[in-house]
């Protein structure tokens, strides 16, 4: 009798291993154990994939309106489906023939310019002037001088940027002139967006909708097939590999509120097929601080465990299909921290007070809009559902009306030289008061807090292609970088250290932060590359004396030294860190040097940073604090 039993549970074991050797990859959307029940079980019933709205395919005709964006970080392709969100649904209610279309400029060989259309760009300036990453190509295609003319083009350009970079806005501005120089109809002038600014993209996207219906464009079939694209193309920003945090230890010694907290993390990105090159940055998708999310669904009576239906855009780093529910949602996915002025207009149709609903109504409606721009920027959105009595919002309404989450990015502060598997990241943990709240840095606080040794997040690598080592590894080099700024220089001395001493070039790092003994980042590793003739290390610490030194300080003191390297040893000048203060002051002090040394005007010496600057000889990788 026990041979029978055994045989049969044999042959159970056997049937299983079958199945699920045989179903790996198939239609079920889990994992192959799907298969399997689903022989058993006539309840498990296949998930159909759901489809994506912004890809179509037109089989009738209609007016082409392309919707095309280039993004960095995520906010040129948020507006651009928001654009296209409204022309579609006007396009339903009015019952026109718009057939929009919305497209990364990175595709842009799929893009047929002879057809004649409406190009509605909406595109971002990366740090100081330059495109995004993935809008580089087209950017060079478009201002190449062999480009033939669009006549036939109409066209409308949204730039946006950050007015602290000296270069606002420069992508998006020099595409409209291009545009224009190449005979295209424009049909409104270039629009400029500074650091988010809801109001002015959303009076953009209304003067477009007003215009759209008295542009001339013939009717036709579908001008794009876009079946081929969207295919997977490895791990990226909408697409972030789950890593494991293997190291997080703290770089600074915290003894008053007036210290930092700095951390070192190493994520662990085997198998991942990531790769990256020194001077790229890792994105990290964080969660937000979950007693917010509490308090937010508390005071607008949800319980976090209503079911909501997936947008038709993939949430980056969820794999699980089909419905979430809104605590998920609040929690990985959607901003808490920033207010649009959309959301605000959902809150006044479910504000029960009627002096708070007049409250909202004049800030919205407010001729002077710097007001509802200072009003949003002090709050979050727990400020605001706690100061109004919202009733009856409807949860699914209330989520569609929040931005994406999106990640941080952070210098990558090791070569894959020396690990290929393991990218490490350095983080100062950002926390302040405002409005008499604490606040706090969403990733920051995120990995100080709550993500430990063994847990994973999303991550991806972004590419930084304007900050990199020469080719010529004789070049000497003068890096600056205080404070978190030393994290790419970490990499690139670590590709220097792999060097022998005769075949290198000489280094000069220009290091800064507060006191010597608290926040001195990777000291060992800096000092034991400077007794090692690796590197000349020169260091300025803001505290240790009455009157304070910056890194500029000792730029202006070693005047003759800088100068003889970039003049007559044609030596390479990187700069890291903050980009309001830090980098402005130091390229002040560069143009100084240039013009006192080389006995230039102010004129002469601007021109002799900027043919630096041309030569790749003078790079920078800034960020606003």
């Amino acid at each position: 009798m026990l041979e029978w039993v055994l045989a049969g549970l044999l042959c159970v074991v056997t049937y299983i291993f079958y199945t699920l050797s045989t179903s790996s990859g198939s239609q079920y959307e889990d994992n192959s154990i799907d298969a399997f029940i689903s022989k058993e079980s006539p309840s498990v019933k296949r998930r159909e994939p759901r489809k994506n709205r912004y890809r179509r395919d037109y089989t009738v005709d209609g007016r082409q309106i392309l919707v095309l964006y280039g993004t960095e970080y995520g906010f040129s392709e948020e507006v651009a489906r928001k654009l296209f969100d409204r022309l579609s649904a006007e396009s339903t209610q009015r019952e026109t023939l718009w057939q929009p279309r919305l497209l990364n400029v990175k595709h842009y060989s799929h893009i047929r310019w002879s057809e004649e259309q409406l190009c509605l760009l909406l595109i971002s300036t990366s740090g100081d002037g330059v495109p995004p990453t993935d809008a580089q190509p087209f950017y060079e295609m478009m201002m190449n001088s062999s480009c033939e003319k669009i006549s036939h083009l109409q066209y409308a350009v949204l730039a946006m940027g950050d007015s602290n970079y000296p270069q606002f806005c420069k992508t998006g501005m020099s595409l409209d002139e291009r545009f224009c120089e190449l005979s295209a109809v424009r049909i409104l002038d270039c629009q400029t967006v500074d650091m988010e600014d809801w109001t002015v993209v959303s009076d953009w996207i209304d003067r477009v909708l007003r215009l759209v219906d008295d542009i001339d464009l013939k009717v036709k079939t579908d001008y794009l097939s876009v079946n081929s694209l969207g295919e997977s193309e490895g791990h990226s920003r909408t697409n972030p590999f789950l890593s494991t945090l293997v190291v997080k230890k703290p770089l600074t010694i915290v003894e008053s509120n007036e210290d930092k907290v700095t951390l070192h993390c190493e994520f662990d990105i085997t198998g991942s097929g990531l790769t990256w090159t020194s001077g790229d940055a890792l994105g990290i998708y964080p969660q937000n601080n979950p007693g917010y999310v509490q308090l937010i669904l508390q005071t607008l009576g949800f319980s976090g465990q209503e079911r909501v239906d997936l947008p038709d855009q993939n949430l980056p780093g969820h794999h699980g299909g089909g419905a979430i529910t809104s605590g998920d949602m609040l929690l990985k996915y959607l901003d808490i921290k920033r207010v649009t002025s959309d959301c605000l207009r959902l809150f006044m149709d479910h504000v029960s007070c009627p002096k708070q609903r007049e409250k909202i109504e004049k800030l919205i409606h407010s001729e002077h809009t710097s007001e509802l721009r200072e009003y949003l920027s002090q709050r979050e959105l727990s400020d605001i559902v706690e100061e109004f009595e919202i009733r009856h919002l409807p949860v699914e309404k209330f989520l569609s009306h929040l931005k994406p989450l999106q990640p941080r990015y952070y210098s990558v502060s090791s070569s894959p030289q020396i690990d290929s598997n393991t990218v490490c990241v350095m983080a100062a943990v950002v926390r302040y008061t405002l409005l008499d709240q604490c606040r706090e840095g969403v990733t920051t606080c995120y990995i100080h807090d709550r993500l430990q040794q063994g847990d994973q997040c999303p991550v991806f690598i972004s590419r930084n292609p304007d900050f990199r080592l020469l080719s010529n590894i004789q070049t000497p080099l003068i890096l600056i970088g205080p404070g978190t700024g030393i994290a790419p220089f970490r990499a690139f001395l670590q590709e220097r250290a792999l060097l022998k001493e005769e075949d290198r070039g000489q280094t000069y790092i220009y290091f800064g932060c507060r006191h010597r003994d608290k926040d001195f980042l990777y000291r060992e590793e800096l000092e034991k590359w400077n007794e090692a003739a690796v590197l000349q290390l020169r260091t300025a610490f803001s505290r240790d004396q009455k009157e304070k030194i910056y890194v500029q300080d000792l730029l202006l003191e070693d005047g003759i030294l800088i100068w003889n390297l970039v003049n007559k040893e044609n030596a390479a000048v990187y700069v890291c860190g903050d980009a309001k203060y830090m980098a402005h002051d130091v390229h002040k002090v560069l143009l100084k040097i240039i013009a006192d040394q080389g006995q230039r005007t102010p004129e002469d010496a601007l021109l002799y940073l900027k043919s630096m600057e041309t030569e790749g000889r003078y790079q920078k990788d800034v960020w606003v604090t």
